[in-house]
Order: C-alpha cells, then structure tokens, then sequence
C-alpha cells in the first residue's frame, strides 16, 4: 500500500483509544508481520523478509486479523499507522 494512501485512511479512520492496547494480543511474529503490511509488502514478499513460508505469512495475518477484530489488511494498516503515529 502507498504510505499516501494509508496516511489519507488514517486520517479517515481514528481508531479510539481503547484500541491501541490490542497490540498486546499480538505475537511478536504477528506484529512483525502487521508492520510489513502497513509497509505494503505482499504475503510472498513479508515470506522471503521473514524466512518463512507465504502459507504460514496467510496463517499470522489471519490470525492477527482475527485477534484485532479487523476485516481487511488495509484496516489493519491503516490502524498500525494510526497507532504508531501517538
């Protein structure tokens, strides 16, 4: 994703306070993985970055989609930016 673009949704989309503590439901795998989304990068990429493989980079963002109640990718960017920028 353009960070442009995510700073435009972030502008858009205010998380409220109570949500920055979900990070604390995440893994530190999880986590690594949500900033490289924020970053744009596509699963195949965040697999080579990570050394894994792109199955198991499907597993930690769905899982990490599922913890922080999220539906898209882009929301959960777009919160990770929001969240970095307090």
């Amino acid at each position: 994703m353009d960070a442009r673009l995510a700073e435009v949704l972030a502008s858009v989309l205010r998380p409220d306070s109570s949500e920055t503590s979900k990070i604390d439901l995440l893994t530190p795998k999880e986590r690594e993985v949500l900033q490289f989304i924020a970053e744009g990068d596509a699963n195949k990429v965040i697999a080579r970055k990570m050394d894994i493989s792109e199955g198991t980079v499907k597993v930690h963002v769905k899982r990490m989609l599922r913890k922080l109640d999220f539906r898209s990718r882009v929301e959960a960017a777009v919160w990770w930016v929001n969240s970095r920028d307090r």
